[in-house]
């Protein structure tokens, strides 16, 4: 590994460790932090301007493009902002990365959101997912630490892809559920009458 890549490994996880200890969330709680996914990154799709506005409302800490490396839910974006809560901010727990990026599938320009949300039970928040979404998942990859599900969403009239990344088993540290959409840009433009 080169002295760049650990140094931004290093930054990340100085990032996450300098956050407070916090306790397990509650079902409710996990409720609540899909409730926000869907309206930060699912009901409108992924966009930077909406969530920069978001950033700057509820007061969102800007961090550096490498604290979201390891997350980004597709390899080598094209750009990335990512933004951290140091709060509770409605159902988002202190800790979460907000992330945005455009990249590219097969050649077509995507654009995605994401959350990393720390301390929300893994399973609570699957069954709160599949309780508000239609989601239909298409793939599944395990490791013995986590899963990673694709799915397709259809919300507002508009088809997404939904990546979640769960923790399979309590681990020590603050394990993350990871929860991104992917879209296609312009999609929202397209189809923003269908509300």
């Amino acid at each position: 590994m080169s002295s760049v890549a650990r140094r931004r490994r290093v930054f990340a996880g100085a990032i996450l460790l300098t956050l407070a200890p916090l306790t397990a969330q509650s079902a409710s709680d996990a409720k609540q932090a899909v409730e926000e996914f869907h309206h930060i990154c699912l009901a409108e799709g992924p966009s930077f301007l909406r969530m920069s506005q978001d950033a700057y409302g509820r007061n969102w800490e800007l961090l550096a493009e490498v604290a979201f490396e390891e997350l980004a839910p597709i390899a080598d974006p094209d750009s990335v902002r990512v933004w951290l809560t140091t709060k509770v901010d409605g159902g988002l727990p202190p800790g979460t990365i907000i992330g945005f990026t455009t990249a590219s599938i097969d050649g077509k320009p995507v654009h995605t959101c994401t959350l990393a949300l720390p301390d929300i039970d893994p399973d609570a928040f699957q069954k709160a997912f599949f309780t508000r979404t239609d989601a239909e998942k298409i793939s599944e990859e395990r490791s013995p630490a986590q899963s990673n599900r694709l799915y397709i969403v259809f919300v507002s009239g508009r088809q997404q892809f939904v990546r979640l990344v769960l923790p399979v088993a309590k681990s020590p540290g603050k394990p993350l559920v990871v929860a991104s959409s992917i879209m296609a840009p312009g999609s929202a433009e397209q189809n923003g009458s269908k509300r």
